[in-house]
């Protein structure tokens, strides 16, 4: 995943059929082998870099993964950006950024995927609540055409079948697709980011906290209320599973990253959506203003004490910390002093 989702392609597929040779079969091996991180300028079409550039200077914060927060209090925490992948280029983090690790007082992270208990687990397993009641009804009304399609077949590949989208409730179906198609080759092997980072803060003998319930996504997505929401949720997170998706893309989605070029990962992501959807960003508009914007908010109000003590390793997806709604903004004018810490490699700004 970017700071929030998987930046795969940016041209639409035609639609295809049904049958098991089109469950993910794009997404092999040879597509999803660790590559080279580098900038393809080709990679953005039919977007051009020069252009993406332009509209991430717009983006207050843009550049950088690592900050400082210091508190009103003078306390010292800081705050990092992650990736949600496994491909080794993210999992190898700076020295720095893992010295800042193993001091850590805290380390909070978006979600807590450990089960607290048995009964955790066995719900989990078993996935009582994931089920619709209403599956005659067909799919989520609203869903692009070629966006449902490539659902089906992400569906189909993890072994939900391709009626999952008439079976799973949207919140369940939003859950199947968090995960980079890349990153099913090593599924319980190799960690993404952020799971990487929890497990250096327990070696290091640092408190894990959740900044919101492992849940909360899928839950709200269910909620009476938010059908309309949570199918704008589908639509983003399925034009990302776009069959055209090339290596020079990821290559290049990782080069931005390493580099810190987080508003021109949020430029491009735009451009992503919008050329699978057609609606000129509005979809992604709506979804972040929920996913990234409310979340943020929530994210400080529950770190808030911890970060007042300092020693607060606070890592959250990229996405999270640029423009005026991002944590690095609403941090600041929240009484904090927020410091861009320059790693080797990265942009300047």
């Amino acid at each position: 995943m970017t700071g929030r989702g998987v930046i795969l392609g940016l041209a639409a597929a035609p639609l295809l059929g049904g049958g098991a040779a089109q469950a993910q079969d794009w997404a092999d091996h040879a597509l999803c082998s660790p590559v080279e991180p580098a900038l393809h300028a080709g990679a953005f079409a039919p977007a051009d870099l020069a252009g993406l550039r332009a509209a991430a200077a717009a983006i207050p914060h843009g550049t950088g993964r690592f900050w400082r927060v210091v508190a009103p209090s003078g306390a010292v925490s800081h705050l990092w950006g992650t990736m949600h992948s496994a491909d080794p280029s993210i999992l190898a983090l700076p020295d720095l950024v893992e010295q800042r690790i193993a001091e850590a007082r805290i380390v909070a992270l978006e979600i807590d995927p450990v089960l607290p208990s048995r009964a955790a687990f066995d719900a989990r397993r078993v996935r009582r609540d994931w089920y619709r009641q209403d599956r005659l009804d067909g799919p989520p009304a609203g869903l692009h055409p070629a966006v449902l399609d490539w659902i089906r077949q992400r569906t189909e590949g993890l072994g939900w079948g391709r009626g999952a989208p008439e079976r799973l409730t949207p919140g369940a179906l939003a859950e199947v697709l968090l995960s980079d198609p890349c990153d099913d080759f090593s599924a319980g092997v190799l960690p993404v980011q952020d799971g990487r980072i929890q497990m250096l803060g327990l070696i290091g003998g640092a408190t894990i906290t959740p900044l919101e319930p492992r849940e909360r996504i899928r839950q709200y997505l269910d909620s009476p209320g938010n059908a309309d929401f949570a199918v704008d949720f589908l639509n983003v997170y399925g034009a990302y599973l776009d069959p055209a998706t090339s290596r020079a893309e990821r290559a290049t989605r990782m080069a931005l990253y390493l580099a810190g070029e987080l508003g021109l990962m949020l430029a491009w992501d735009k451009a992503v959506v919008s050329a699978v959807l057609e609606d000129g960003g509005a979809t992604l508009a709506r979804v972040n203003r929920v996913l990234l914007d409310a979340r943020n908010q929530a994210f400080i109000d529950t770190a808030r004490a911890n970060l007042a003590e300092g020693g607060v390793f606070l890592a959250v997806g990229s996405f999270h910390l640029p423009g005026q709604a991002g944590l690095i903004a609403r941090l600041r004018r929240q009484g904090f002093t927020v410091t861009r810490i320059p790693l080797p490699g990265e942009a300047s700004p």
